[in-house]
């Protein structure tokens, strides 16, 4: 199928086409970018930054949180 042809307007006159696209998984570039590397013109291979920087990254995200919830506890009336 080539294509469809919709007949939306009054009395049949307007038409619409729909071409279907080749998946991007069919086409995968060489350089192994990511689609988010595509869009924002980023380049480089998308590695991570490590287990330990993940790892300090998780634990300051977590003392982050438990500093807020016991400053909340804290600020409650009592």
């Amino acid at each position: 199928m080539s294509g469809m042809s919709l007949q939306t307007g009054i009395n049949g006159r307007g038409s619409a086409s729909y071409t279907p696209m080749t998946p991007g998984a069919a086409n995968p570039s060489t350089a192994g970018s990511t689609i988010a590397q595509k869009a924002y013109g980023i380049s480089g291979t998308g590695a991570g930054a490590g287990p330990t920087t993940a790892a300090f990254g998780s634990v300051s995200i977590g003392a982050l949180a438990l500093a807020a919830l016991v400053f909340l506890w804290w600020s409650l009336p009592r």
